[in-house]
């Protein structure tokens, strides 16, 4: 996560969006920016960050984190005691010497950030980790069977190579980079706040550690190259509509060689004889008028397979038969919903004089006449 991102500005959503509002802006944007449909240069990058938004404001307990780190001005960079709100003297220690550790190089996830951001750390600038390459995020439409079932798409993945021509290196063949002069090689600096320091990651280097002087032509000192690569990916049995998928190392590639993860969101296609509530379906089942009223053995389709059902007798159009266990069943939790069939009475529209008769018959019989 990008730590001058705002999210909320991403999705054009006020800070107390309900749920609904975040997933139906998400949506809006998510189709508007598709590669598939925009052809703009910047579609790419915005599909992205849309669904990067989305990601983190969706999951309540990552919107939850991504609010306190706001408040209290953790996306702001390095500034003057009390910054973004925070006061810094509330965690002087007596005697003084000590070092705020702050390292912006790990706002790229949120788990357990906030308790790095009030953690003090030994003095002086620790070197940088090499970092993972940025996540990759994307959705795939599949069938309603594919969702309940499980399986596999196929899917056309765009994300940043090494490049071939510097090897990753970013500078031009026959050279190679420099250590960073500010940071000496360390990939991070430390900006002084009184008593307490910093640590953020090196500016000139953006935290690599060296600089490149002389750029490689063919991805321009980046080091990297956009490439796609066709990819097969699993569908757990189960999945909902929005259900996310991470694959881990098929992201990014970044410094070092490190991969970021592909997440993937999950569109499920509605289907013409069943919907979904969590893990029961629904389906329906039509009666003729005898069967109705008299009560009958009857075969219907579910998720898993046909099954046998008895239809009670005097059953009313609207009714819900429930069919125990042949619902979807969820692999990862093992969990198994129901199905239910509603019941739908089909008329005969022309009776010949017997069976209208007879009908007047039964109908005097059972008071249904004046």
């Amino acid at each position: 996560m990008a730590a001058n991102k705002d999210y909320y500005a991403v999705l054009g959503v006020s800070e107390k969006a309900s749920e609904d509002e975040i997933k139906k802006a998400y949506r809006s944007l998510a189709m508007k920016y598709h590669p598939d449909r925009n052809g703009d240069a910047d579609a790419a990058e915005k599909f992205k960050d849309v669904n990067e938004a989305y990601q983190t404001l969706s999951d309540p307990k990552k919107r939850q984190e991504y609010d306190m780190l706001r408040k209290y001005g953790a996306f702001a960079g390095a500034g003057g005691p009390g910054a973004g709100g925070f006061d810094f003297s509330r965690y002087s220690q007596p005697g003084g010497g000590q070092t705020f550790q702050f390292d912006v190089g790990d706002l790229g996830g949120l788990g357990g950030l906030f308790d790095q951001i009030f953690r003090r750390g030994k003095a002086g600038a620790p070197k940088a980790e090499p970092a993972a390459g940025r996540d990759v995020e994307m959705t795939v439409e599949v069938p309603f069977s594919t969702a309940v079932k499980g399986g596999t798409a196929k899917i056309n993945l765009a994300r940043d190579e090494p490049c071939m021509t510097c090897a990753g290196t970013g500078a031009a063949p026959g050279t190679q980079p420099k250590t960073c002069p500010q940071c000496e090689g360390r990939g991070t600096v430390t900006v002084g706040l009184g008593q307490f320091g910093v640590t953020r990651a090196c500016p000139t280097c953006a935290g690599k550690g060296t600089v490149v002087e002389k750029p490689c032509p063919e991805c321009k000192g980046a080091g990297v190259r956009r490439a796609k690569k066709p990819l097969k990916v699993r569908i757990p049995a189960g999945i909902k509509d929005d259900g996310v998928i991470r694959v881990k190392g098929e992201g990014n590639v970044g410094a070092g060689g490190l991969r970021g993860d592909l997440y993937i969101t999950v569109n499920v296609k509605a289907d013409a004889r069943f919907r979904r509530d969590g893990l029961d379906t629904y389906g329906e089942l039509e009666l003729n008028l005898g069967e109705a009223l008299l009560g009958a053995k009857k075969a219907v389709d579910t998720v898993q397979g046909k099954v046998n059902v008895k239809v009670p007798a005097g059953i009313e159009a609207g009714k819900k038969i429930r069919v125990k266990r042949k619902g979807i069943r969820d692999e990862r939790t093992g969990r198994v919903g129901d199905h239910y069939v509603e019941v739908k009475i089909a008329t005969s529209k022309k009776m010949n004089k017997e069976q209208r008769e007879l009908f007047e018959k039964y109908a005097q019989a059972m008071g249904w006449t004046s």
